[in-house]
């Protein structure tokens, strides 16, 4: 009789345990999340879908109500951010160097909100903001390394590699010396001689400008174009298409967001900020919020990285793509340097 006993204890003492846990999380409040983009559309192929995709993972994840709200100018980014500060979001995402000052300005602002800006940092952040960096230059390297090899092998004798970033900030110049130094290193390791040009755009919002730039560097001979420059790089894609050469897209894996360039793109470089978005609104739903911190997102993380080869699978040899893992875990443990050290 008393084992019985002590068995239906137990499996009323279980019940109530799973009956107080079910209730507990029922009475959990949802997440009222704010979406601010950066300078463009919702849907733009790129930065904004990326980190966008991540809310709606998260989404599926924990219990969320969130809004969106598109910015066009800086001045909407701040308008947007305290748009939501002031009525009643617990928390605020937001991108990049233009959101930057204006995040920063609302957290100080607003100490009970808490703020998620991607693909920026400070020295001193508040501790109801995270900030997400990327080391891109682990991806753009390589992707460097297979623009050089696409350019000597469509024109062995005049090879050239070339680059459309958006503006000349840090975040850009990232992108682009070491895509610089991939290039470099494919030199080097099979003594050819292909060279770099590019240029920089004065907007990431600029279709018609990314267009141009890009027929002047395949007007100078450019088989494969890297862009780096949000919007304004779409324009550069649409012109490698119909120009009939190899573009290397941004962010995202641009062959799914702008599948009519699909069949053009060797690879996108790939800041994976959907997979922050995620990791830190389920941190936050959690109560391990990572206020006061600047997360690095990396090769060992996952948090960057190479697109499929998708259309040019079984065009690029395999000692390229050989090389190119080899290249990625030298980079990881240290033995290959990108050559960019901030």
């Amino acid at each position: 009789m008393k084992k019985i006993s002590i068995s239906a204890v137990a499996v009323v003492i279980a019940f109530l345990v799973l009956f107080t846990n079910c209730k507990k999380k029922e009475d959990v409040q949802p997440l009222k999340v704010g979406f601010v983009t950066g300078l463009s559309s919702l849907n733009d192929g790129g930065f904004n879908q990326m980190a966008y995709s991540g809310l709606l993972a998260a989404a599926s994840d924990i219990s969320i109500t969130y809004e969106v709200r598109e910015s066009k100018t800086a001045g909407q980014i701040d308008s947007n951010i305290r748009y939501f500060a002031s009525n009643g979001f617990n928390v605020i995402i937001s991108l990049g160097y233009d959101a930057g000052q204006a995040t920063l300005d609302a957290a100080l602002t607003y100490p009970s909100v808490k703020f998620i800006l991607l693909d920026y940092s400070f020295a001193t952040i508040p501790s109801n903001m995270v900030c997400a960096t990327y080391k891109v230059d682990q991806a753009s390297f390589p992707c460097g390394f297979l623009a050089a090899y696409q350019a000597w092998h469509k024109n062995p004798v005049q090879a050239v590699a070339a680059y459309v970033g958006g503006p000349n900030i840090p975040a850009i110049q990232q992108f682009i010396l070491s895509f610089k130094n991939g290039v470099d290193y494919f030199n080097a390791k099979y003594g050819t001689s292909v060279s770099t040009i590019g240029a920089n755009a004065a907007s990431f919002n600029d279709t018609l400008q990314g267009a141009f730039l890009a027929d002047s560097l395949i007007q100078q001979g450019a088989e494969v174009l890297f862009a780096c420059a949000g919007k304004t790089g779409n324009g550069v894609l649409y012109k490698v298409k119909e120009r009939s050469k190899t573009a290397i897209g941004v962010d995202t894996d641009q062959f799914n967001t702008i599948p009519q360039v699909g069949p053009y793109l060797l690879t996108s470089c790939m800041k994976r900020l959907e997979v922050f978005v995620r990791s830190e609104l389920n941190s936050i739903y959690n109560d391990q919020f990572h206020g006061g911190q600047n997360i690095q997102s990396s090769l060992a993380n996952q948090g960057v990285g190479l697109a499929p080869y998708h259309s040019y699978e079984t065009l690029i040899p395999d000692s390229i793509k050989q090389a190119v893992v080899t290249i990625q875990t030298g980079i990881t443990n240290g033995t290959i340097l990108t050559g960019w050290s901030k």
